[in-house]
């Protein structure tokens, strides 16, 4: 064989698969696989401070992940029930517990966060306005990754919740900040 019928060889042998993938992306033959559950951000929102960078005041230090529902104008029944599954979440994280730091921002603290003594109350930011009514997953630098609109359904609900601690302990696992 010569070698440039080898070399021709080679390049079809290279190319062959190159438009073939073009071809099966540009027609919609591929249905793109999702791992996660949750709607990523097309944008960075800074909702929390960086906490990867311990201060004197900060008490949480082991905390890499938080689980905040931000609040609409009022604390109605879907509020309080996605207070109700920031708990429940919270409590089925068993030892991982010590990694996550559930959250409700507000204008105004919820009353309704008295029945919840896990969840911690922060005022809301600007930034948090095209999140309202949502659970979002915020790392340690204080960027939100992933987003989960609250629904009025509580069986819809309860699969949320699922899904929700699903994409966290994935989220957990392939943590390296605190190895």
């Amino acid at each position: 064989m010569s070698s440039r019928k080898f070399f021709i060889l080679f390049i079809a042998c290279a190319a062959i698969p190159l438009v073939a993938a073009q071809l099966s992306l540009s027609m919609g033959w591929f249905q793109q696989g999702s791992t996660n559950k949750g709607q990523w951000l097309q944008h960075e929102i800074q909702l929390l401070p960086d906490a990867s960078f311990p201060t004197a005041n900060n008490a949480d230090i082991n905390v890499h992940w938080h689980l905040v529902y931000v609040q609409a104008a009022v604390c109605d029944q879907q509020c309080e029930q996605a207070l109700f599954t920031l708990q429940q979440l919270y409590s089925a994280m068993g030892r991982k517990q010590l990694k996550i730091k559930p959250l409700v921002m507000a204008q105004q603290q919820p009353n309704q966060l008295n029945q919840f003594p896990a969840i911690g109350w922060r005022a809301e930011p600007d930034a948090a306005s095209e999140l309202q009514n949502q659970i979002v997953i915020v790392n340690q630098r204080g960027l939100v990754l992933l987003r989960y609109p609250v629904v009025d359904n509580p069986e819809q609900m309860r699969d949320l919740a699922k899904d929700i601690r699903t994409d966290l302990l994935r989220l957990i696992n392939y943590d390296r900040s605190g190895a």
